[in-house]
């Protein structure tokens, strides 16, 4: 089962489970944890930070200036509009940013 979670126009801190997850963050400056699971991380508008669990996750930072961390797992980390920096780990990581980004992005693996 996944569990879904949505963050709301503002800024949110969001702490997923330790079960799968599927969260929005939606609008705002937001921090969102997935802890545990196989989970898909959403990060919406704003500037958000974006960290993993010791799962395999999706996360993808979407508009703003966003820092997204793998932390553990063969993670999928994508960018968006905005200056990124996106920081892997010790799985086998997919980073990416949009080939129409005009930000200033950075990438750790």
């Amino acid at each position: 089962m996944i569990n879904t979670i949505n963050g709301t126009p503002g800024d949110d801190f969001i702490q997923g489970t330790p079960g799968d997850d599927l969260i929005f963050g939606n609008d705002g400056d937001d921090q969102i944890n997935g802890n545990g699971g196989n989970d898909t991380l959403l990060g919406g508008a704003g500037n958000d930070q974006i960290n993993g669990g010791s799962g395999i996750d999706i996360i993808e930072g979407n508009g703003g200036d966003d820092q997204i961390n793998g932390n553990g797992g063969n993670d999928h980390l994508f960018g968006g509009d905005g200056n990124n920096q996106i920081n892997g780990s010790s799985g086998n990581e997919v980073l990416a940013v949009p080939g129409e980004s005009l930000g200033n992005n950075q990438l750790n693996g």
